[in-house]
């Protein structure tokens, strides 16, 4: 075996390799030091059945349900039993945890051990220095067993910690309270960890780079199960992190390209392979140009890293050719938080004149045009990530979204118009939300069960780094603390949890419950979700001067409407929203005869058929185009 090998426990996704470390290695292949990718993810997941495997990543990830099976097996009788967080999980999940549940979890839990011994034998670990662990995707358990193993049985090794989980005082607690890390990496490590390995190999390493902390290596050197000093880091804020230096990569052009070569190695062995259809993941961008001046108040995504920093477009091209050319994957996913929106000027045309057969995905703010959906559609988008979370402006508002609930419902129209994928959430709980607007949605969204449904539908968490977090008392949270979960995977006491959760649980100062005014409005985007692809709302121009609408919807008054002369004009012309003044203009300069009385009544009727919806004082024609 090479002497660093980058661990990739579970549960990281099947369906794509692990972004993070792919970085890393390549850029120790740069210095000349061998390395390789353990993607032990696939081996647990071999022992458990894909399917269970999936569900505990996907649906088990805010209970921690993947974090608390290894947890079994390091903590043993410290933490409660089972018995504890199942009951836990009933009384906070009545309709998605019950017996059989309760015995997919037990059964998963009894592959952990054998799984630990499986990844102790499968690796000549005797020549291995350096063992890396990525710890974002409920990893942080597992990949705790394996390195207590590692050191028990193979004394020099130096295990390193990084990811999202262990960002700034995330990190230094997890440091802190487990002797198994050696090293942890606080934030990027692309600039830092290719010096560091290569002096760690060499016994050079004297000082530890900014934003890492561990112990430097002595000859007398000892491990210990209580704080230990750390060097390197050069300051610890109680939360956030701000001053921090964390190495941030500045020129992304300067990084090199992810090696994805051991995921598809262990893809093509795996039992699993006639089951996975792999993306490949890239990124253009970091950072995120909206949150460096408006921070989303609930996000604590990028951490104490907002600042956006892009790819040229160039480079985004070579890069994506290179990964299609070399892996034969043509489905990606940009590893962006949010799109950079000069590249409507540069990287969609340049991707145009390629024509690459790929299909790739992004996270898109809701201020578009209809013309930037279908350039980045003709560009070769395959799925859309919208940051919606509602249709309330007031709400939006609050939330600092930057985008209006016309914004985000005529972008989710036109998205729906076009055969990709279209994913946002449903989010209610903000705080200082006005109760009413729910009784407002919820007469709202029978009319959209046509457009693409929300993937998910959730309260508003508080996350670390989110505004939310940083200063709850000024959104009127009150009872700040570690997600309840976090007592049934460690065995610490309150102001330990506190530094090593990403998830936080809060009340509202005034006592209000959203699940009781949000009800309406939850059980009618729960219904959108049952309809998702059985009802249509379309529009056919037919070029001869008619509109021809179609509407399947549980609300509509007849199947099918013709419109024509001035009124199929002014249902064209609101297919983007539009104010009363506008459309009295448009209709008055196309046809001079409908009067204001006429135009109103018309809109009224319009309304009262769900044909159209008047949000943010902007009348919105709601059938989708048909293609």
């Amino acid at each position: 075996m090479p002497p660093v090998v980058l661990v990739n426990m579970p549960f990281a996704n099947l369906r794509w390799p692990n972004l993070g470390p792919s970085l890393l290695k390549a850029a120790l292949l740069q210095r000349g030091i061998p390395c390789e990718i353990a993607y032990f993810n696939f081996d647990f997941a071999e022992r458990v059945g894909y399917e269970r495997y999936q569900w505990l990543a996907d649906c088990f990830a805010f209970v921690l349900g993947g974090e608390w099976l290894f947890a079994q097996e390091f903590f043993g009788k410290d933490i409660p039993p089972p018995e504890a967080y199942f009951a836990e999980l009933r009384r906070r999940k009545p309709d998605q945890f019950g017996s059989e549940e309760e015995a997919e979890l037990r059964s998963a839990a009894a592959e952990v051990s054998g799984f630990l011994r499986h990844c102790l034998a499968a690796i000549d670990w005797s020549t291995v220095k350096i063992a890396g662990f990525s710890v974002c995707f409920q990893q942080t358990l597992a990949s705790l067993c394996l390195a207590r193993l590692l050191k028990a049985a193979y004394p020099h090794i130096q295990t390193v910690f990084g990811g999202a989980a262990c960002e700034a005082e995330m990190g230094v607690a997890l440091w802190e309270c487990f002797p198994e890390i050696d090293y942890v990496f606080l934030g990027e490590a692309d600039l830092t960890f290719g010096p560091f390995v290569e002096q760690l190999l060499e016994g050079r390493l004297t000082t530890l780079p900014p934003g890492v902390i561990g112990q430097i290596p002595t000859g007398d050197k000892t491990q210990n199960s209580g704080p230990r000093e750390h060097h390197g880091l050069r300051q610890v804020p109680d939360s956030g992190c701000e001053d921090v230096d964390l190495s941030v990569v500045l020129q992304l052009d300067e990084l090199p390209y992810p090696d994805f070569d051991d995921y598809f190695r262990r893809l093509q062995k795996s039992l699993l392979a006639g089951e996975i259809r792999p993306f490949l993941f890239f990124e253009s961008s970091r950072g995120c140009w909206w949150g460096e001046k408006h921070h989303c108040k609930f996000c604590g995504l990028n951490g104490s890293r907002l600042t956006f920093r892009s790819k040229s477009p160039e480079r985004v091209v070579d890069e994506v050719v290179y990964l299609v050319n070399r892996y034969g994957v043509n489905r990606l996913c940009a590893a962006d938080n949010i799109f950079d929106y000069r590249y409507f000027d540069s990287l969609l045309p340049l991707l145009r004149k390629q024509k690459l057969d790929v299909k790739f995905v992004y996270e898109l703010k809701c201020n578009l045009k209809r013309v930037q959906v279908e350039e980045l559609v003709a560009s070769g988008l395959g799925a859309a990530q919208l940051g919606i979370e509602t249709f309330s402006t007031p709400i939006l508002r609050l939330a600092n979204k930057g985008a209006t609930g016309l914004q985000n419902l005529q972008t989710l129209k036109w998205f729906s118009e076009h055969p990709v994928e279209v994913e946002w959430n449903f989010l209610y709980g903000f705080p200082g939300e006005p109760p009413e607007e729910y009784a407002w949605l919820a007469k709202l969204i029978p009319a959209l069960v046509h457009l693409a449904p929300p993937l998910a539908i959730g309260r508003v968490r508080m996350d670390r780094f989110s505004p939310y977090f940083a200063d709850p008392g000024a959104y009127g949270l009150v009872n700040q603390r570690p997600l309840w979960a976090l007592r049934y995977v460690y065995p610490f006491c309150e102001d330990v949890l506190r530094r090593l959760a990403y998830y936080f649980d809060f009340d509202f100062a005034d006592g209000r419950n959203p699940d009781d005014y949000g009800a309406p409005a939850i059980e009618a985007a729960r219904y959108w979700q049952d309809l998702k692809g059985q009802v249509t709302f379309r529009a056919f121009d037919r070029g001869d001067g008619v509109l021809v609408l179609t509407d399947t919807r549980p609300v509509a008054r007849q199947f099918q409407r013709r419109l024509t002369g001035w009124e199929r004009e002014l249902y064209l012309f609101c297919d983007q929203g539009r104010t009363l003044r506008d459309i009295v203009s448009f209709v008055s300069s196309v046809h001079p005869e409908p009067d204001l009385s006429s135009i109103r009544e018309t809109l009224a009727n319009w309304q009262d058929e769900r044909l159209i919806t008047c949000i943010d004082e902007h009348y919105l024609s709601l059938a989708t185009w048909a293609r």
